[in-house]
C-alpha cells in the first residue's frame, strides 16, 4: 500500500509508548494528541483496555479544562455490557463529593473545576473482553490541580 497525498492528516502509528500505568495495562493502548500529531488543535484522546482491576488515578484534583471519561464493555457483541465494576469520585469544590460505581457502559462529562477521582476499576469479569477507558480532553497537554486536604 502506497502513500496517500494526504499523509500528513493520517497516522497509522498512534500507539502510547510513554506513560506511567502503561505497565498496569496488559494490551496496548492508543492515544491521540493533537498538540503533537495534529496540528495543536487543543484535545487529546486515549483508549485504554482495562484488562486486571488497579487504581488508575489515586488522588482527587481537577483541570483548568473540560474532559470526558467513557467506559464501554470490551465484549463487542454487548458494549453495554461493561464486563467490570468501577468506581469514580466526583463533586464540586466545597461540596460534598459522590463515588458513582457501576457496572454499565457509562460517560462523565468533567467540566472545568470540577473535582474527581480516585478511579478505580474495581472489578474485570474476564480478561479476555477489558473494559475500554476513554479520557478525552481539550487541552494541549493533561494538568492536574490537585485537592487540597
Amino acid at each position: 500500500m502506497g502513500k496517500s497525498q494526504y499523509e500528513e492528516y493520517i497516522r497509522r502509528d498512534f500507539q502510547l509508548k510513554d506513560h506511567p500505568h502503561l505497565d498496569d495495562v496488559e494490551f496496548p493502548v492508543l492515544a491521540m494528541k493533537t498538540l503533537e500529531d495534529y496540528g495543536n488543535h487543543g484535545c487529546a484522546l486515549s483508549w485504554w483496555p482495562i484488562s486486571k482491576p488497579f487504581y488508575m488515578v489515586t488522588d482527587t484534583h481537577a483541570h483548568d479544562f473540560d474532559q470526558y471519561l467513557m467506559f464501554v464493555g470490551g465484549d463487542l457483541t454487548n458494549m453495554t455490557d461493561l464486563g467490570g465494576e468501577v468506581e469514580l469520585t466526583i463533586g464540586w469544590p466545597g461540596k460534598e463529593l459522590e463515588t458513582i460505581t457501576f457496572t454499565k457502559a457509562t460517560t462523565f462529562y468533567i467540566p472545568a473545576g470540577m473535582l474527581h477521582g480516585p478511579l478505580y476499576f474495581k472489578k474485570i469479569n474476564d480478561p479476555k473482553k477489558p473494559i475500554l477507558f476513554h479520557d478525552f480532553f481539550f487541552a494541549p497537554e493533561y494538568k492536574r490541580i490537585v485537592k487540597d486536604g
